[in-house]
């Protein structure tokens, strides 16, 4: 599986790559930055701790994906969360682990609006497809790209972290990529889009 580091390190003159995410509560994503920087000091350098809704993809024009994210902010916000348990995914030299978020059908119809509000979007990863619409699993990653022993090691010190946050989340954030002067890759929100009353 070609992670995005891979990805912009095979095409680094690309295009920058676009992301919409879920934030976190203050406390909680201070929480979860706190363990990020113990066991996985990159992770807090690249990106925040979020619920992706949408992997990585590139677009000719920006600004095109402005009005389809206002209106399914309209729509769809806001949405109650719930942040429970510890979870893994494993995989050849992947192996991750997260805060699991429980699916639930307000969630689900979330990320399937913002799939479908940018279908005209371009692909970059190959995995795309496995992990979008009913393939989709919310996580709140903590640390991965470990091996399946440091994984196992990993969760013996997680035993009695049990996370428990629910909150209702009324902002989806547009994220893109930058490059930084030591070749790693960056996520900042270039832009948020909120539930407003009418």
């Amino acid at each position: 599986m070609l992670s995005v580091e891979e990805y912009r390190q095979e095409t680094p003159q690309s295009p920058p790559l676009y992301g919409v995410v879920l934030g976190l509560p203050e406390e909680f994503a201070e929480e979860i930055a706190g363990r990020r920087q113990r066991y996985c000091p990159n992770a807090n350098k690249v990106i925040f701790p979020h619920i992706t809704l949408r992997v990585p993809f590139t677009c000719q024009d920006a600004r095109s994906l402005i009005e389809p994210l206002e209106q399914v902010a309209r729509e769809k916000l806001p949405v109650k969360v719930t942040a429970k348990g510890l979870g893994t995914f494993k995989g050849t030299g992947k192996n991750v682990l997260y805060v699991h978020v429980e699916r639930t059908p307000e969630l689900l119809e979330l990320h399937k609006a913002v799939v479908e509000a940018l279908d005209g979007v371009n692909e970059v990863l190959p995995y795309a497809a496995d992990h979008q619409m009913d393939n989709w699993v919310p996580h709140i990653t903590i640390a991965e790209g470990m091996s399946e022993e440091q994984l196992e090691c990993l969760m013996k010190e997680f035993e009695d972290y049990d996370p428990n946050e629910q909150w209702e989340s009324n902002e989806i954030l547009l994220v893109r990529s930058q490059q930084a002067e030591d070749g790693s890759i960056l996520w900042t929100t270039t832009r948020s889009f909120k539930h407003l009353d009418e």
